[in-house]
């Protein structure tokens, strides 16, 4: 096992003992990969990591899968099972070795139920109870491999946001989830493998703050939002431009250039120990001074990292400390039905503000 690996198992094993925790069920999920550096294939069958207080984790696989798990998971104690093994009796023999059937067991948060209630059969002296808080105070602040490919992932979505944009400009009578699933085949091509999140909205569609995409065509005189960004290696990005197809009307222009001043600001008030909530009230406070709160529906970011959203919010009950590594976005929007506005940034604390991972600018384009 790694270095970095081995660190992360002594954190989370330390977390453990402090809150009196038995053992911690890893399911096949961002939390799996980030422990074992093993991502399989998701399906129906069990396989999870079980993590005691104190020793060795035991992984348990399918024994097709074996082949993989065996040389990518750095689990060295991989205990296999075939399709129609008595599975109740397969689990219960790992908790019984661990000494944890009857102790406290917290499960990662995607756990399916299928897969806690073979758990729960297994171990039916149990008490059960969500390993969220364990994982996100591991996973919350990125090591600096984990920020290169944030970076990396930023400078995708950067690309992302002008080659539609181009394809715009070009006249292409490409519908809104259509230029989806271009844009989201060449950031396959580019290796953004691991999903994707990906909002284009038209005219009205603007208005809404997810716009499901649908067959409009972009039209003369439609405000126009991308929201674009994806998994690249694990570690995903996020970015929203706002632009206008036509000259826009001065309301639209007034829209666009406080919500840029809303972002400016909030990006400037993030640094260390100030807390999330007090970010997130910087944007909030300026577009309440120039009437334009009430169009402000959502938080003013949400974390980003192994998953396109997880821990810290930018939200008006988080009291949390910022502190460098901590990855979020950064998207204050207006959205008065006609028409929105949101721009967003994915970024990072560091040690005396934050930095971007997005660098398309911000400047309104008229197309």
């Amino acid at each position: 096992m790694d270095k970095i690996h081995e660190f992360r198992y002594g954190q989370l094993q330390k977390s453990m003992v402090e809150q009196d925790i038995d053992c911690v069920v890893i399911f096949n999920s961002p939390n799996l990969y980030y422990m074992t550096g093993y991502a399989p294939k998701r399906d129906e069958r069990f396989q999870v990591v079980f993590v005691p207080q104190k020793g060795a984790p035991i992984l348990a696989v399918p024994k097709m899968y074996y082949v993989d798990s065996c040389v990518k998971c750095n689990v060295s104690d991989q205990r296999t099972w075939i399709d129609g093994d008595d599975m109740v009796g397969y689990v219960s023999s790992i908790t019984k070795e661990l000494g944890v059937t009857n102790g406290k067991i917290a499960i990662d948060d995607s756990l399916e139920y299928r897969t806690l209630h073979l758990i729960m059969q297994a171990c039916p002296g149990a008490k059960f109870s969500l390993g969220s808080n364990l994982f996100t105070l591991l996973r919350m602040k990125k090591s600096e491999d984990e920020i290169a490919m944030m970076i990396k992932s930023g400078e995708l979505s950067d690309q992302a946001v002008q080659l539609v944009i181009d394809e715009i400009s070009l006249g292409s009578r490409k519908s809104e989830a259509e230029l989806k699933t271009w844009i989201e085949y060449w950031y396959q091509m580019q290796g953004m493998t691991d999903g994707f999140s990906n909002l284009i909205a038209f005219g009205e569609g603007t208005g809404s703050a997810h716009h499901v995409c649908n067959d409009k065509v972009c039209r003369p005189g439609d405000a126009i939002y991308l929201d674009l960004g994806g998994g690249y290696k694990h570690y995903w990005s996020d970015i929203t431009r706002s632009f206008h197809m036509g000259k826009p009307s001065d309301e639209y222009v007034s829209v666009y250039n406080h919500v840029r001043e809303a972002q400016a600001r909030a990006f400037a008030a993030i640094k260390p120990g100030v807390r999330a909530c007090d970010v997130h009230m910087v944007a909030w406070n300026y577009l309440d001074s120039v009437g334009l709160s009430q169009y402000f529906p959502h938080r003013t970011g949400h974390g980003v990292g192994m998953e396109g959203h997880e821990l810290p919010n930018l939200s008006k009950d988080n009291t949390l400390i910022l502190e460098p590594g901590m990855t979020f976005s950064c998207e204050p929007g207006v959205y008065n039905g006609r028409f929105g506005v949101r721009i967003e940034d994915t970024v990072c604390v560091t040690e005396t503000g934050a930095m971007s991972f997005n660098h398309y600018t911000k400047d309104l384009i008229v197309l």
